[in-house]
């Protein structure tokens, strides 16, 4: 039986196995990028009967080739995107996984796997409208992206295509990578993003003899301590648009220090994540780091350095009366019966780079909130078939 003969329910759980299965992480993250996912993605498209796909690749500082695949219908002057994202982060610490990460269980309405909700939803709910659409029909151009690395900094997927000029000004642009479970929320702004790599260097030595060391890993709780109170004290306003409505600074990856327990570390190495409310520009608060270092070197012999890894200003939100907002919440109405409505986040999706450069853009889709990058993670087949029906919508009526 062919692809375009299994019922959506079937189709759905078909692709989402056969992508699934494929490990899609960054070489940034130790892994080997989505050049394998990408084949098997083209596999599918030219199965469902579409093979004129243009493809975008590059290759990454480690020489890795970092696939971007392009499908257009119709021939007219604007284009509805859905933009999705092929990679993945990598599964963690699996002993906290009931399901395989790379093997598509399905329990009911439930699909586990690691990128089933981020952002393999969005991959099967485009591949779904495919199947189901007659291209001849089409209202607007339909056109879909499945893009490189959405994880680990964006530099070979989307900032490549845009700087490609795929996108026109006046094109309708949906990224379906966040969402809620009905479906309602329409994401219109995004947070400043800025990843900050701290290094502490102390004194290394025998545990024994704490006095002729200077402990990196001590230094660093307190210091630690020390920022986490003073930011969320210093930048402490609200906006309800945003979910959560205010500044989240939060210490994140910790890198190995040494092997052994009766050794005094001499070097500490983490990072943090801060997304930033745009009332606060975040060169005040790289400011504000600053001066805590300051403070701090005055009660101790350490030595703090860091490192801006990744930063991404907010850009100005996608205006409420836009076309892509508009349109959505039609769709949405019409299809649900219920009343959208806008909110802002603290992710950082494709959007972020698309509205810096003046395109009007929606994240949107019905998800399982509160998912990406947890163990277990899953997509809900109910979503999907939703998701396709308000799809059709905008592109037909």
């Amino acid at each position: 039986m062919g692809l375009t003969e299994l019922s959506d329910r079937e189709f759905i759980i078909d692709v989402a196995r056969r992508l699934l299965s494929i490990r899609a992480v960054s070489p940034k993250s130790g892994g080997e990028g989505e050049y394998k996912k990408s084949l098997e993605l083209k596999k599918i498209l030219h199965e469902l009967g579409y093979d004129n796909l243009q493809e975008y690749n590059t290759t990454d500082d480690t020489g890795t080739l970092r696939p971007n695949i392009i499908l257009r219908l119709g021939n007219f002057d604007r284009t509805l995107w859905i933009i999705s994202h092929m990679d993945t982060v990598p599964e963690g610490d699996i002993s906290l996984w009931k399901h395989d990460p790379f093997k598509a269980t399905v329990d009911g309405d439930r699909i586990y796997g690691r990128g089933s909700e981020d952002n393999g939803q969005s991959i099967f709910t485009s591949l779904l409208l495919l199947k189901q659409i007659d291209p001849k029909n089409l209202k607007i151009n339909l056109g879909l992206a499945f893009v490189s690395d959405e994880e680990t900094g964006n530099d070979y997927g989307i900032k490549y295509l845009i700087s490609k000029n795929i996108f026109r000004e006046d094109d309708i642009i949906i990224v379906p990578d966040a969402g809620t479970n009905e479906g309602l929320a329409i994401e219109i702004a995004e947070k400043s993003t800025v990843q900050i790599k701290f290094e502490i260097e102390g004194i290394q030595g025998h545990a024994s003899m704490p006095e002729n060391s200077l402990n990196a890993l001590r230094e660093s709780c307190k210091f630690i301590d020390l920022l986490d109170f003073s930011l969320h004290d210093q930048f402490s306003e609200t906006d309800k648009l945003y979910f959560p409505p205010y500044s989240t600074f939060e210490p994140t990856k910790h890198e190995k220090n040494i092997d052994n327990i009766n050794t005094i570390p001499g070097r500490e190495v983490f990072y943090w994540d801060f997304r930033i409310l745009p009332q606060y520009p975040a060169d005040l608060v790289l400011a504000s780091i600053n001066s805590l270092i300051e403070k701090y070197a005055k009660t101790s012999q350490a030595k703090i350095s860091y490192k801006v890894v990744d930063r991404v200003d907010a850009p100005k939100p996608t205006p409420e009366d836009s076309e892509v907002v508009i349109g959505l919440k039609s769709a949405i109405k019409s299809v649900t019966g219920k009343d959208a409505f806008t909110i802002g986040i603290g992710g950082e999706t494709f959007a972020s780079f698309l509205r810096i450069k003046g395109f009007h853009v929606a994240v949107w889709s019905t998800t399982a909130i509160e998912n990406a990058h947890m163990p277990d993670e899953f997509c809900l087949i109910p979503h999907i078939l939703q998701d396709v029906k308000i799809y059709k919508y905008l592109l037909f009526n």
